[in-house]
């Protein structure tokens, strides 16, 4: 059985998306959070640490996704984990943005494979939590994943999620598969792929190219068809179904965001992001997305999105 995993998309996937989903729509085998950058030996922005706050993961319990360069700012994010009684850390070795990677974050440690081996040595000196790696195959070509493989396999890591891009491209072009199914087969621990999936088939064929992957991260896609999840599950559901899950999810979504933000501007700055994704999903998808752009209060932006779900046959 495939196991499939929710990406953590920065703005996108936190809390209030997971807690929404899982209550209403399907129930990944595990999800991520956003990651949780750090500065010097704390937190870039404390306010990304509420994502783990046990009182907002009630009915799914995410890996904390950990974006540094070094062991001791490592030691800082463990402890905020076992606080909140984690046991699992991801380290973020794939994030693509130049201020990122310009600070030898992300995807911008790939290309130093003495400085993974440092990073990583550090954390398994004495680390309580499990540890897995979301990477990409290199920061400017895929070359460089040859001399990640023989580091990332000297420790025992949970599994390793590869995004089959370098960091230059960030999300452009397309994701290699053929160097995913040159590489995975090489790693000693449980694979992960993730990248550009976006329906059933495209599951299937990454099976047909690496069999021995059985966990599949999706992301963007999920956003583009909250149902995808379902579809690759094989569950079929009737327009009907789809149309009440939606509903139910949005409003879900809404009711949660009043926690977190105070005013409608930043509301629908929230709902705008996803619905440039979203939208991709409806009949007439561009002029939903308008509609919502020019929404100026939460009331104008739920009789859009309701009237476009009821719409839906």
């Amino acid at each position: 059985m495939i196991k499939i995993y929710l990406a953590p998309l920065q703005g996108l996937t936190d809390w209030i998306f997971r807690e929404s989903y899982t209550e209403h729509i399907g129930t990944f085998d595990k999800t991520f959070t956003p990651f949780i950058r750090m500065q010097g030996h704390d937190f870039y922005r404390p306010s990304q640490c509420n994502d783990l706050l046990p009182t907002h993961n009630l009915r799914q319990k995410p890996v904390p996704q950990f974006l540094g360069n070094n062991s001791e700012s490592f030691k800082r994010f463990e402890n905020l984990c076992l606080e909140h009684q984690y046991t699992e850390a991801n380290i973020n070795m794939g994030c693509p943005y130049p201020m990122v990677t310009g600070k030898r974050m992300g995807a911008g440690l790939l290309e130093h494979p003495a400085e993974v081996e440092a990073l990583l040595d550090g954390i398994f000196a004495e680390t309580k939590l499990k540890i897995s790696v979301k990477c990409r195959l290199g920061m400017h070509t895929p070359i460089e994943f040859e001399q990640l493989i023989p580091v990332l396999n000297a420790f025992p890591l949970e599994e390793i999620i590869i995004h089959p891009r370098v960091g230059k491209q960030q999300y452009k072009g397309e994701a290699d598969v053929e160097a995913f199914a040159r590489y995975a087969p090489q790693l000693k621990h449980p694979v992960c792929y993730n990248g550009d999936v976006r329906s059933g088939n495209d599951v299937k064929l990454i099976q047909t190219q690496t069999p021995q992957v059985n966990r599949i991260m999706i992301g963007r896609g999920l956003l583009e068809n909250p149902f995808l999840l379902a579809e690759i599950r094989g569950q079929e559901l009737t327009h009907e179904e789809k149309k009440n899950k939606l509903r139910k999810f949005h409003q879900a979504l809404i009711e949660h965001s009043k926690e977190k933000y105070s005013g409608d501007l930043h509301f629908l700055k929230r709902f705008e992001e996803l619905w440039s994704y979203h939208a991709q999903g409806f009949e007439n998808g561009h002029k939903i997305y308008k509609l919502i752009k020019k929404c100026k209060t939460l009331t104008q932006y739920e009789g859009v999105i309701f009237k476009a779900i009821n719409k839906i046959e």
